[in-house]
């Protein structure tokens, strides 16, 4: 059995400005990326998610202190990712480039335990236990297609993520996976 941290989504809330650890959608990065990420003839990236890589969900990771994931403004192409190092400044000028159909939701983390591997096929799970299952997350079973291959699987994330309204990657999921040489991509 894995653990498995399921992402869910709130308003802020007093004390949040605080903890400037906070995983998030919407808004702007709370740590500056080495570099602003640009998309084409100087027009930057939306900021669309942070994840950060704390010891207790990613005790392998090491000298990643988050991951930010960007978008075009207009939500075309797919998602980038990029690692932001441990010691990176802290965004106190509110810098980078918001989607602005994107409210700020703030993201917590309920813990449950999943099998090692995810099997694929119909009544396979109890319905409960599938919504978890195929659900935004951190961790848990690993989807089949990642066994015996060369990514890690790390999580998934879910365009419906965020309740109140939808993400738009292009795709229903994105896979967060760590290739062989430790560097982390979005798989659809």
């Amino acid at each position: 059995m894995k653990r498995a941290f399921y992402m869910k989504t709130r308003k802020r809330v007093p004390g949040d400005e605080k903890n400037s650890y906070l995983d998030k959608i919407g808004g702007v990065p709370t740590h500056k990326p080495s570099e602003f990420p640009i998309y084409f003839d100087d027009v930057r990236y939306g900021f669309l998610m942070q994840i950060y890589c704390d010891k207790e969900r990613f005790p392998d990771i090491e000298g990643v202190l988050c991951w930010q994931i960007y978008q075009h403004v207009s939500e075309q192409d797919s998602p980038i990712i990029i690692e932001v190092p441990v010691g990176a400044e802290l965004n106190s000028n509110n810098e980078g480039t918001p989607i602005n159909r994107l409210k700020e939701r703030i993201i917590y983390y309920e813990e449950g335990m999943e099998p090692d591997v995810l099997e694929v096929g119909i009544g396979i799970y109890p319905e409960e236990e599938e919504l978890k299952y195929y659900s935004s997350k951190i961790g848990g079973a690993v989807p089949e297609e990642f066994i015996d291959c060369d990514y890690e699987y790390i999580g998934t994330i879910f365009e419906d993520v965020p309740v109140e309204y939808e993400l738009n990657f292009g795709i229903e999921a994105l896979n967060l996976v760590r290739n062989r040489d430790g560097k982390m991509e979005l798989i659809s």
